[in-house]
C-alpha cells in the first residue's frame, strides 16, 4: 500500500498538482515540491482546495469504472458487454492477485479501485487532520468542511468495503517513515460497520450540515448522504455475505436504518410520469428523490452504451462508438405483465426452454411466430429497455421517431459475431433508462440533456427496509415498504399479484426482483449478487433472437427463440470479494486476502 499510504511530503505535492489543475488561479507557480503544509493553511483557496482533492477521487461517470467505457452493470447478469476488453477477462474468469480486470490497463497505473478508495480516505484524512490549523477560513467553513470530510471517508469506505470486504479503519494520515504495515488487520464486518455507522451518526447529530443541500450546492455532502452510506453499509452488514450466522439484530438495524433515510422530509418519490427525470436533465435542477448524484454530465454513455442512431432513414446521424451494456433476456424477464405476474418459468438449465404464465398470456404474452412477448409490461420496462419495435422517439431536428429493428437484419439487428467494437446488440437489447435520442441528430454535435450518475436515491431505502424486514419475518411490514415501490410504478400490491403466498420465502424472491428491476443498469447489481451469495446463479447468459419472415418488420410474421450467447466463469467464491493487489499484500502480511483467495 505504499503506492496508496505514501509520505506527507509527497500528498503536499500531489495536492499541490491536484488544486493547480482544478483551479489555476490558486497557485501563482508551477507547484515544484516546496509548497509545504503550512503555507496551504495560510491561503484561502488552498485550503479548500483540501476538500476538493477529497472530493476528487469519487467516480463521476458510470461507464467509467473499467477500460473503456464499461459500466459495472455489465459484470452481472443484467448486462452482456458487446465487445471485447475488461469483461471478457472477467466472463473468462482471468481474475487473479496479478491482475485485477477491472482496472485501464492503458493507464498508469492500471490498477484503479483499490488506490482510489484508499487515496479518498487518505485525503479525507489530511482534510480532517490539517482544517483545524487553517489560518484564513471561518469557524463556520471549518466545522463543515470537516463533517463534510467525515462523511466523503465513510463513502469511500463503504465502496471499499463492497469490492474488498472488510478493512481497517484508518482515522489519521500516515506520516513519513510508518512502518507499521504489517500490524494491520482485517477486522469483521460487523466491526468496521459499527465505526462507520458511529461517524455517520455522530456528524448527523452536530447539526452542522443540511439535511438537503440547495440545488446551488448539490455536489456536496449533506445529512441525506450520511443517512444513506449508513443505511447501505447496514444492509450489507446484515447481508448473507458478511453475516453467515443470519443475526436477526443486523437486519433489524439495517431496516432502522433505512427507516431513517425514508422519514426525512426533504426528499420523496417522483411520479412515474417523471421517471426519466431521474436520470436525465440538468444537474441544478431540484429532484426531490435524489439524495447525491454525479456532476458530472455523463451524456456520452449515448455514445458508448447505446442505439446506433445512425441507419435512421430519414437524416445522416453518425454512428456510434460501441452499443456496449446490452441488457440480458434474464433481465428483461424479471419486468412483470401489468396484472404483477412475471411472465415466464424457465425449464431448463439454459434457461432457454419457459413456461409462459397463464396470466401473462391472458395479457397477450406470447414468444409463439406472430406474437408478441413487449406489450402490456411493467412501466419501467419502456424506460429502461429498448426492445424489438419500441419508439426511441425522434432525434435531434428531426420529426420522424427511431422504431427499433432488434431482429436479424433490421437496422439495429441481432448480431451474433463480437468485435473490438460492436454496433448492434448480441442480446436483441439496447439499454435505454439513462438515455437520450437527443443526443444524436444530423450530423451531430452530441446534443440532448444532461445525463447523471445517481449515487442515492429514496426508492433504494424502500427497497432496503422491505428486505430487512422481510428477513426479521416481518412480512406485513415488508410488504407495505415494497408496495410503496410497486404502487409508484403502477404495479398492483405484491398481494394481489397471481399466485401470492404470504411467506418468507416468496417475499424475498418478490423483493429481490423488484430491487433488480428498479435499480436496473444503476450499478447496484454487481454488489446483490454478492451480498447474497447468488453469484452460482452467473453461469452463462441468454438473449432473444428474432427472425422475421420476410426480412422486415411488421407486418411480417416475427419469430423469437432465446439463445444462450455464452458460459461464464466469473461465479466462484474468488469472484465474491476482490483479492487485495499482489504487491500490497506482500507488503502488509497481516492483512490477510478473503478466504478464497488464502
Amino acid at each position: 500500500m505504499k503506492k496508496v499510504f505514501h509520505s506527507h511530503i509527497l500528498l503536499i505535492l500531489s495536492l499541490s498538482i491536484l488544486i493547480a489543475s482544478g483551479c489555476k488561479k490558486v497557485l501563482e507557480k508551477t507547484p515544484d515540491g516546496t509548497l509545504t503544509m503550512d503555507k496551504v493553511l495560510k491561503d484561502y483557496n488552498r485550503t479548500k482546495g483540501l476538500l476538493s482533492v477529497a472530493y476528487g477521487k469519487i467516480y463521476q461517470n458510470r461507464d467509467q469504472i473499467a477500460f473503456p467505457f464499461q459500466p459495472i452493470e455489465c459484470f452481472t447478469d443484467n448486462a452482456f458487454w458487446a465487445a471485447t476488453y475488461n469483461t471478457y477477462d472477467w466472463y473468462n474468469g482471468q481474475l487473479s492477485l496479478s491482475n485485477p480486470v477491472i482496472n485501464w490497463p492503458w493507464s498508469s497505473p492500471a490498477e484503479r479501485l483499490w488506490p482510489d478508495f484508499w487515496q479518498g480516505i487518505r485525503f479525507a484524512n489530511v482534510a480532517i487532520a490539517e482544517l483545524p490549523k487553517a489560518k484564513k477560513i471561518t469557524d463556520q467553513e471549518r466545522s463543515t468542511w470537516i463533517a463534510e470530510a467525515r462523511i466523503l471517508r465513510c463513502w469511500y469506505y463503504m465502496n471499499l468495503l463492497e469490492f474488498y470486504g472488510a478493512m481497517p479503519w484508518i482515522d489519521a494520515p500516515f506520516e513519513a517513515g510508518y512502518t507499521g504495515w504489517n500490524d494491520l488487520k482485517r477486522p469483521s464486518y460487523d466491526s468496521i460497520a459499527s465505526v462507520i455507522d458511529k461517524e455517520c451518526m455522530d456528524v448527523i447529530n452536530s447539526k452542522i450540515l443540511p439535511n438537503k443541500r440547495p440545488v446551488s450546492e448539490a455536489e456536496f455532502i449533506s445529512n441525506g448522504v450520511a443517512y444513506a452510506i449508513r443505511a447501505r453499509v447496514l444492509l450489507n452488514n446484515a447481508s448473507p455475505l458478511n453475516n453467515p450466522e443470519n443475526d436477526l439484530h443486523k437486519w433489524q438495524r439495517a431496516a432502522d436504518a433505512a427507516q431513517d433515510v425514508i422519514n426525512m422530509p426533504e426528499y420523496h418519490l417522483v411520479s412515474m410520469a417523471d421517471y426519466k427525470r431521474l436520470f436525465i436533465g440538468s444537474f441544478r435542477t431540484d429532484i426531490p428523490e435524489i439524495i447525491w448524484r454525479s456532476p458530472a454530465d455523463d451524456k456520452h454513455i449515448n455514445n458508448t452504451n447505446g442505439l446506433n442512431c445512425s441507419p435512421y432513414p430519414y437524416a445522416s446521424i453518425p454512428s456510434l462508438w460501441n452499443c456496449g451494456e446490452s441488457p440480458t433476456q434474464e433481465l428483461v424477464d424479471c419486468f412483470e405483465m401489468t396484472n404483477g405476474a412475471l411472465p415466464i418459468t424457465y425449464n431448463d438449465a439454459t434457461h432457454t426452454q419457459v413456461t409462459v404464465d397463464p396470466t401473462a398470456a391472458a395479457l397477450g404474452y406470447s414468444e409463439a411466430p406472430g406474437g408478441n412477448p413487449y406489450n402490456n409490461r411493467d412501466a419501467r420496462f419502456y424506460v429502461d429497455i429498448l426492445f424489438n419495435g419500441a419508439n426511441y422517439g425522434a432525434p435531434t431536428n428531426c420529426t420522424n421517431p427511431i422504431i427499433v429493428e432488434s431482429y436479424v437484419g433490421g437496422a439495429h439487428g441481432f448480431n451474433p459475431v463480437i468485435a473490438q467494437e460492436t454496433k448492434t446488440s448480441c442480446t436483441g437489447y439496447y439499454s435505454r433508462k439513462d438515455k437520450d435520442v437527443k443526443f444524436w441528430g444530423p450530423n451531430s454535435t452530441f446534443g440532448g440533456e444532461e445525463i447523471h450518475w445517481v449515487f442515492f436515491r429514496l426508492a433504494e431505502f424502500y427497497l432496503d427496509r422491505a428486505e430487512a424486514l422481510c428477513e426479521v419475518n416481518d412480512l406485513d411490514g415488508a410488504k407495505a415498504a415494497l408496495n410503496v415501490i410497486r404502487q409508484r410504478a403502477q404495479q398492483p400490491r405484491i398481494e394481489d399479484v397471481p399466485g401470492f403466498l404470504n411467506t418468507q420465502d416468496f417475499l424475498r424472491d418478490r423483493i429481490r426482483n423488484e430491487r433488480r428491476v428498479e435499480l436496473c443498469l444503476e450499478g447496484w447489481r454487481f454488489h446483490d449478487q454478492r451480498r447474497w451469495n447468488i453469484l452460482n446463479q452467473y453461469k452463462f447468459i441468454t438473449g432473444m433472437k428474432i427472425t422475421s419472415s420476410d426480412g422486415s418488420g411488421a407486418p411480417a410474421t416475427l419469430s423469437y427463440q432465446r439463445v444462450k450467447l455464452r458460459d461464464m466463469q466469473c461465479y466462484s467464491d474468488k469472484y465474491k470479494v476482490m483479492p487485495i493487489p499482489i504487491d500490497d499484500a506482500k507488503k502488509m502480511t497481516g492483512l490477510t486476502q478473503p478466504k478464497a483467495w488464502q
